[in-house]
């Protein structure tokens, strides 16, 4: 591939170890030959971060060093195949070249409709063209209000009621009245779906 980890100041048995396993690993749940690099890195990480744990009197050097190295690939192994993250969900991959209509190539994530991929995981609530177009009935409609329900309304996009209420010292129960008006308006204003 074109690399060439070095492992300066590392244990020869290890880094034999390690390349070895990332290599079994390559293949196998999903990753490629381009995964091997990390997968080397991740369990040079994990074993620099515990071999200041070892003790000569529970174990060898080598099989202290065996031991994290098995458990890391075990970890890794799991952790690819986790919910949202297991590789058998995923049967293709945003890198994949395709034709487009002109039969140009280009790669599968450029097909995404961003607007189409935030609504599928929730980041938007409605179409971008119908958010735009609550928006301004909304700024048309707050404009008309008095100023007192104007105040109300710029406060209810940051503070709760409760806070409201403790910062101008009207009561709870006249803030929900006031609520009500606003809502009541909104719905005049034909602004009965957002609300």
């Amino acid at each position: 591939m074109g690399y060439e980890n070095r492992y300066q100041g590392i244990d020869d048995y290890a880094v034999q170890l390690i390349k070895y396993k990332a290599r079994q690993l390559v293949g196998r749940v999903g990753f490629t030959e381009s995964d091997r690099e990390d997968l080397e890195q991740e369990m040079v990480l994990d074993l620099l971060r515990r071999l200041p744990k070892f003790d000569p009197k529970r174990a060898g050097r080598n099989t202290f060093i065996a031991r994290i190295v098995e458990h890391k690939v075990a970890t890794i192994i799991e952790a690819q195949k986790a919910g949202m993250r297991d590789y058998r969900l995923c049967s293709c991959s945003l890198n994949d070249r395709l034709e487009d209509e002109e039969g140009r190539s280009i790669e599968r994530m450029e097909t995404i409709d961003q607007e189409d991929y935030l609504r599928r995981t929730g980041k938007l609530s409605r179409p971008m063209s119908e958010l735009r177009h609550l928006s301004i009935d909304l700024r048309s409609a707050v404009q008309t209000l008095p100023p007192e329900l104007r105040e109300l309304c710029k406060r209810l996009q940051t503070e709760s009621v409760t806070e409201i209420s403790r910062d101008t010292g009207i009561p709870r129960g006249t803030i929900y009245e006031s609520i009500k008006k606003l809502r009541a308006i909104f719905e005049d204003a034909g602004l009965k779906d957002y609300l």
